[in-house]
């Protein structure tokens, strides 16, 4: 937990980043003490070629060194406050980076570097004010906005922290997750004494929506992708799965506004390749939690991983290639504005699994009859959403009581639904003719799948 951690464990140690930025002249350049003294140059030089090796209180001495034959070497007495500050000297290392600003030098290391001395010493308001300036000086230093973060939780002003990790996002995902996952989460786990349930059913009015189709003709394993098919040569996706009395599978319904009650489940979420398919079309998704891919295929996929926001802009975060009856585990660590994650294959566009960002547990999929329901809901009102990959999202508004079971039903109009039509080309398709050949790619005979079935490999 954070408040168990001293600021010592949690800030980034202070790194000699002026070494190799600040230094002026040439190693070689510098003559051996031992044929005759140094001026303060030749020490600065000695001292930052310590600090590249963390020899740091030899380095300091160097420093000091340098100082006391130029007295108004700012350089030497910021660095000298850097090589304080790693060997725990703070208090002696900011009066070192005072005479460094004092005599004219001022840089967006030096202040993240007073920041962090700051910090150790218990001083967070200065410390906040110093991070800040490093920021002005250089906003693309992303240890200083960490650092910051970091600090806001030492406050205990997790919402100022949530707002370094949105900075962060685009410039340095790995310290944007670090500190994400030391955020403590807006959702809290808590005992439910009395609770409700919610049960309903999700329909579709309207002809069902046409299955989308991807040609295999893409697809660079077609031996094996080809026995995957329609038996023309297309695979298959069936995003609008509609029941005989229209219930529409595969839509997450989550209640929101839910702050405290059960956990989350504990098992890892799995995005599961079996013949080139996904056996969930659609999952809930917190941020930052991982899901494991499982290739249980013959062959290589191209797994990449996105993320959707309210606008529909789509951003790659990831993309890895699982190999062959293989595994990894991947984040679904995300932008705080996004409202969908998708996990996809780049070889094969057919196989996909779309998420829907969840804040709570509180959150089911319908099942192959569009019916759903949640347990241990706490009595309260709430709105739920019902949300499809390609379809406007819909709200409705329910009041949970306690030993009830509550109602709530969501109707689709098929006339509204939103999906690109540039691989829904069935008919008419110029590489059609060559597919539907009776011709095996291979020689031979072809032999169709009448449905997705893969033959025997």
């Amino acid at each position: 937990m954070i408040h168990s951690r001293t600021p010592e464990k949690l800030i980034f140690k202070a790194i000699a980043l002026f070494v190799g930025l600040l230094i002026t002249g040439s190693f070689s350049s510098v003559q051996s003490e031992a044929r005759e003294p140094l001026d303060a140059t030749g020490y600065y030089q000695k001292g930052l070629r310590l600090s590249q090796v963390k020899d740091w209180q030899d380095a300091a001495v160097q420093f000091q060194k340098a100082i006391e034959l130029d007295s108004k070497f700012a350089l030497a007495h910021a660095n000298l406050g850097v090589a304080l500050s790693q060997t725990g000297k703070h208090k002696d290392a900011l009066l070192k980076f005072e005479e460094a600003l004092g005599l004219g030098y001022d840089h967006a290391f030096l202040r993240y570097n007073r920041g962090v001395s700051f910090t150790r010493l218990g001083l967070f308001e200065e410390a906040e004010t110093e991070f800040q300036m490093a920021l002005e000086k250089d906003s693309r230093m992303s240890k200083a906005r960490y650092d910051l973060g970091i600090l806001y939780l030492l406050q205990n002003r997790p919402e100022k922290a949530r707002e370094q990790v949105n900075h962060l996002y685009r410039k340095n995902q790995k310290l944007s997750k670090k500190l994400f996952e030391q955020i403590p989460g807006e959702y809290k786990v808590a005992e439910v004494n009395s609770s409700g349930t919610l049960s309903g059913r999700v329909t579709l009015t309207g002809p069902v929506p046409r299955a989308r189709s991807f040609h295999l003709i893409h697809a660079p394993n077609i031996k094996f992708c080809a026995r995957i098919s329609d038996g023309k040569g297309h695979r298959i996706l069936r995003d609008f799965t509609v029941s005989e009395n229209s219930g529409l599978k595969d839509t997450v319904i989550a209640i929101q506004g839910i702050k405290k009650g059960k956990p989350f489940p504990t098992k890892m979420q799995t995005f599961n390749i079996d013949r080139c398919h996904s056996d969930q079309y659609v999952i809930g998704v917190r941020n930052g939690e991982n899901i494991l891919v499982e290739n249980k295929d013959p062959i290589r996929h191209e797994i990449a991983t996105y993320e959707i926001n309210s606008s529909s802009y789509v951003d790659q975060v990831s993309n890895k290639a699982v190999t062959k009856h293989s595994s990894q585990v991947r984040s679904a660590f995300v932008n705080q504005d996004t409202n969908e994650f998708l996990i996809k294959c780049n070889l094969h566009p057919f196989l996909q699994t779309r998420g829907f960002m969840v804040e709570n547990p509180y959150y089911a999929i319908s099942d192959a009859e569009g019916n759903f329901s949640l347990s241990d809901v706490p009595p309260g009102t709430y709105e739920v959403l019902a949300w499809h990959p390609f379809i406007p999202t819909l709200k409705g508004t329910v009041t949970i009581e306690e030993g009830k079971d509550s109602k709530i039903d969501f109707v689709f109009d098929e006339a509204d639904q939103r999906r690109k039509l540039y691989q829904d080309d069935i008919e008419g398709y110029r590489f059609n003719p060559w597919f539907d050949s009776k011709e095996n790619f291979y020689g031979g005979p072809r032999v169709d799948d009448p449905v997705e079935i893969l033959q025997k490999f």
